[in-house]
């Protein structure tokens, strides 16, 4: 057994777990053994093996396998899972294959995957001084990317927060990109733009890349190609079918928001706080969308005006949601299709999605004039042609069927043998009674024995010579006649037959709704963008919020803001604040004691501004904001001691990156720079951080401190003033 462990481990990627099926349990072996023990909690114990002295071991039920696969995935290890299965060639024996691999960023499973989230796997390949950054979504297929100088690559990886990363093999540590993803190697030829370029090719069956977007940009073409060759590598070679299109995006169309902003803002509670979507597809995109706010003022617009359509009726907006919450993982069902692995549940839950989407565009129509966000995202929910009445037509919705009765005339006739069967056993017991006169004569059946005849003891003298005995019993013994030896070979035939044909006709079915994939992706993406929309729209209604202006003009102005989350956690009401930030008032000194409130006012300003670049209302009376590239956040005090990083060198790392990034079009939130070292220290470099941002960058800043004498800098520059 260890023998044929080691070499399954020895096909798959360095560094994977394997599980290894043995019976009902799922062994792991030597240094896997020790990592689940300590990753799961898992006691550690061994085995003897010849040669090798004890071996460690550790395993876990097939029952738990998932929940355990699921942990181990979000720790970012990769895992393979080798089945037992009969042996080809020796009856009563097992051999074992290995029937999946999954890596953080690829894996499609629904109990592994929260359905709400999006899972990046990305690569990243150096050319000429650009670096191409490729991202994928295994379980919905999204593929993009773009070019960018190689010093931006690590804010591009910012964008997508992938938890793995595919690097070329070899490759050293100082050379990686920075992200908090799982690092996997590849082989170093896949990310040469000619082996991408062929790759993108094949999968996409194409003879030039120009209708992708690819033309001229060889770093991006190394880096998608190399992902492609990645997904096929972990499936034995076999194409990723989810995958029908590559979408390159411009950096410049959206908003980095780095991790340090992301958790100061509080990202996660603020999408608790505002979440109303009704459907997978629109909670993903909902997360999308704040992590990516966008730049570009007709956008944001449409977006708006979209939510504005719907923010006014309350009974136009319940009836879409109503519609909404009856379409299922339309993305990630198409994966599984595309995959051929869609149960019979999946294509009954595509149907009634299906079904869902005609009643939806009827009730949106009235509010989507031609051009706007909403026509288009309706005119691209088309249905495709013949999937829904081709699974109403040959999926079964009884309990214990997969094909529908009438859809397949064969497998008709197979079903109606197997069921007959049963009846003849019935009339064969009755008429055998009558026969041999035995009144305690019966018919049963027990896996391993099969059919046969049972008869009373006392009646054992006049059982007839053509029954053969098959086993003595205390009070009975048990027979078998020809006759009944030929009807359970019909029938187990019968039985087998049946599981065929389904199998069979499933398979058809599955094939004939794959061709339809790519349109089912746009639905699932029309769907999620009316979903964000809705969720808007409901939220904007229940949290009183408004519309905010959206300008080319620099600065904002907010009349009576509120904190989103804090808001909603309060047992008192919310006492709101004005804000306003231009150019003339570009640098304000926020001071006060403690618990006055100086770090929510900041994250608050910070919050509404993201939000309307979002396309969502603002929680406030009234709000005017000119678009800015980046948010960038100072706040808190935290230290990496891992990284040999204290707090002081934290701070003053964050302080750097924001300082060397930030443009006029910026706005900088910072908080208690400064304090990470001595009074007097930490005075002089909040002093020089402030003058800096409004002398030079000559960003939009906010700076609470309780250094009070910074408050003299108003004295000093003409566009510093106290809120």
């Amino acid at each position: 057994m260890l023998g044929r462990y080691a070499e399954l481990k020895a096909q798959l990627p360095p560094g994977t777990i394997l599980f290894y099926q043995v019976g009902t349990f799922f062994e792991t072996f030597e240094e896997d053994a020790k990592t689940i023990s300590k990753e799961l909690s898992i006691r550690l114990t061994g085995r003897e093996a010849a040669g090798e002295g004890r071996v460690p071991l550790a395993g876990v039920p097939g029952h738990a396998l998932q929940e355990h696969l699921a942990t181990l995935l979000r720790k970012g290890h990769s895992v393979a899972v080798a089945e037992q299965r009969p042996h080809p060639t020796k009856p009563k024996q097992f051999t074992r294959e290995v029937s999946r691999i999954l890596t953080p960023g690829t894996v499609i499973e629904d109990g592994v995957l929260p359905a709400g989230e999006s899972n990046y796997l990305a690569a990243v390949a150096y050319r000429d001084g650009r670096a191409g950054v490729a991202v994928v979504e295994a379980s919905t297929g999204e593929f993009t990317g773009t070019e960018v100088p190689e010093e931006e690559v690590a804010a591009e990886l910012e964008r997508w927060s992938p938890r793995e990363m595919v690097v070329p093999e070899r490759t050293a540590a100082e050379d990686l990109p920075r992200a908090r993803a799982t690092v996997s190697p590849a082989p170093r030829w896949t990310f040469e733009p000619s082996a991408g370029e062929q790759a993108l090719k094949r999968h996409f069956g194409v003879s030039s890349l120009k209708g992708f977007g690819l033309d001229g940009r060889p770093a991006l073409v190394g880096a998608s190609g190399a992902l492609l060759q990645y997904l096929a590598s972990l499936r034995g070679g076999s194409p990723p079918e989810q995958v029908v299109s590559f979408r390159p995006y411009s950096p410049g169309s959206g908003m980095v928001l780095d991790a340090a902003t992301r958790r100061n803002l509080g990202l996660d509670d603020l999408i608790e706080t505002i979440d109303r979507t009704r459907t997978p597809m629109g909670q993903r995109a909902l997360r999308r969308w704040l992590e990516r706010p966008l730049l570009e003022v007709d956008r944001v617009n449409q977006r708006l005006e979209a939510v504005d359509s719907l923010v006014g009726d309350y009974m136009l907006r319940e009836e879409a949601r109503e519609h909404l919450s009856r379409i299922p993982d339309v993305e990630r069902i198409a994966t599984r299709i595309v995959r051929l692995s869609a149960s019979p549940n999946d294509l009954l839950s595509l149907r009634s999605a299906l079904g869902a989407i005609g009643p939806l565009k009827e009730a949106l129509a009235s509010v989507a004039p031609e051009g706007s966000l909403l026509f288009r995202v309706l005119a691209a929910m088309e249905e495709p042609p013949g999937v829904g009445e081709l699974i109403a037509a040959a999926i079964s919705e009884e309990t214990g069927e997969i094909i529908r009765a009438g859809y397949s005339s064969e497998l008709d006739e197979a079903r109606e043998f197997r069921d007959g069967a049963h009846e003849w056993l019935t009339r064969f017991e009755a008429d055998e009674r009558l026969k041999t006169g035995l009144k305690t004569l019966k018919v049963g059946y027990r896996d391993g024995e099969g059919y046969f005849v049972e008869i009373a003891g006392k009646e054992g003298h006049d059982v007839p010579p053509h029954y053969e005995h098959r086993k003595a019993l205390k009070n009975a013994a048990r027979y078998v006649t020809v006759e009944l030896k030929e009807h359970e070979s019909r029938m187990l035939n019968a039985r087998d037959e049946v599981e065929r044909l389904e199998r069979q006709i499933l398979g058809e079915i599955r094939a004939a709704v794959k061709e339809a994939a790519p349109q089912l992706q746009r639905v699932a993406r029309a769907v999620a963008v009316v979903d964000v929309v809705s969720s808007f729209a409901h939220s904007a209604g229940e949290l009183r919020y408004c519309r905010p202006e959206i300008t080319e003009e620099r600065g904002l102005r907010v009349t009576a803001g509120r904190h989103p989350v804090v808001e909603q956690n309060l047992t008192t009401p919310f006492v709101p604040n004005d804000s306003a930030v231009d150019g003339d008032s570009r640098l304000q000194i926020i001071t006060g004691p403690n618990m006055a409130g100086k770090s929510v006012y900041l994250r608050q300003v910070a919050i509404i501004t993201l939000l309307a670049q979002t396309g969502s209302y603002v929680p406030a009376e009234e709000a005017s904001l000119g678009v800015v590239d980046r948010i960038f956040t100072r706040v808190g005090a935290e230290d990496r001691l891992a990284s040999g990083e204290s707090t002081f060198m934290v701070e003053m790392t964050e302080a750097a990156s924001i300082l060397n990034s930030a443009t006029e079009r910026s706005l900088v939130i910072l908080d208690e720079v400064g304090r990470g070292t001595s009074t007097y220290d930490g005075m002089s470099l909040a002093w020089a951080i402030a003058e800096y941002l409004h002398d030079d960058v000559q960003s939009l800043t906010l700076f609470a401190t309780h250094y009070h004498e910074l408050t003299r800098l108003a004295g000093d520059s003409a566009r510093l003033r106290e809120p």
